[in-house]
């Protein structure tokens, strides 16, 4: 009998060694992972753009010569609303509408072959009225710094006010609307997402932009005061700086 006791303890043993050993053997299953759940991305901003823009000459026809326009260094200002639709893969695209407003000092008049004409006296400016449908790709390179290209097309309602020299009067005084697109490149900068100003609401959800734009509209036409009709086309480049908020 106890013999027979002897045995069945060491057969239990055995069989209690060798099913720790299988269970060694045997891959350990891999615990469920649940999903982390990203904060979304998306969702509707305002901003503005201002800018300082260089323009391309105009022109027009008046007395049977074509006079064109130099201007200073000008300035552009607009609101902005629209829809960031978050992470797309690498990048983040937005759409938005915007209506803005431009205007650019008279430098001097010149007529071709003849030079400047009374370009101390020149007067005058160049006005545009603008608004685009733009749409917008983000490329973060971290949380706070996203380079962005896109581009916008529209309406460009220019106006050639009271241009002129002293001793002649004024010459151009006249406005048209056109198509018009414009081309844009810059970085959108997350302050907070830097480390600063984390501890104010203002900055929350805040992106400023620094970038380049080049707009472009043609065939305006115009009548000068003389009644000589004619087109321009209307070029330029600018330094952008913008910001917009998300809600």
């Amino acid at each position: 009998m106890r013999r027979t006791h002897l045995l069945l303890v060491a057969l239990l043993s055995t069989v209690s060694f060798t099913a720790a050993q299988a269970a060694d053997l045997v891959a350990p299953t891999e615990q469920p992972i649940n999903p982390v759940v990203l904060p979304s991305t998306s969702g509707f901003y305002i901003g503005s753009t201002s800018s300082v823009n260089f323009l391309d000459d105009t022109g027009f026809d008046v007395f049977g010569v074509r006079v064109s326009t130099d201007y200073d260094a000008g300035f552009y200002t607009s609101l902005r609303a629209g829809y960031d639709f978050g992470a797309a893969g690498w990048v983040s695209p937005r759409l938005e509408l915007e209506l803005g407003y431009g205007t650019a000092s008279v430098d001097e008049h010149s007529v071709a072959g003849i030079g400047s004409i009374a370009s101390i006296d020149s007067f005058g400016d160049a006005r545009q009225f603008q608004g685009y449908v733009n749409g917008y790709i983000d490329v973060p390179l971290t949380s706070a710094i996203k380079p962005f290209v896109g581009g916008g097309v529209g309406f460009m309602n220019l106006e050639l006010r009271k241009q002129g020299v002293a001793g002649v009067a004024t010459l151009m005084d006249d406005s048209d609307t056109a198509f018009a697109y414009h081309l844009d490149a810059g970085v959108g900068i997350d302050i907070q997402g830097l480390g600063l100003f984390t501890n104010t609401s203002l900055f929350q959800n805040t992106t400023f932009e620094v970038g380049y734009r080049y707009t472009a509209a043609d065939d305006f036409d115009f009548t000068a005061r003389d009644g000589t009709s004619s087109s321009t086309d209307f070029t330029s480049n600018s330094v952008t700086l913008g910001f917009r908020k998300k809600f």
